[in-house]
């Protein structure tokens, strides 16, 4: 299981970037909504959509 630490390592990029491959792969919703949170957390919510193919 991925430590939600871990994702506070990531750089704001590297973090969307693993949203959006984790959505066109459809990754286990657990992990997707980890990522989201901290995507959230960071204030990124907005950016995310342009992600998202």
């Amino acid at each position: 299981m991925v430590n939600i630490s871990t994702l506070w390592e990531l750089t704001d990029e590297k973090l969307l970037e693993a949203y959006q491959k984790a959505t066109l792969l459809n990754l286990d919703e657990t992990f997707i909504e980890m990522l989201m949170e901290e995507i959230n957390n960071r204030g990124l919510k907005s950016l995310e959509k342009q992600y998202v193919s």
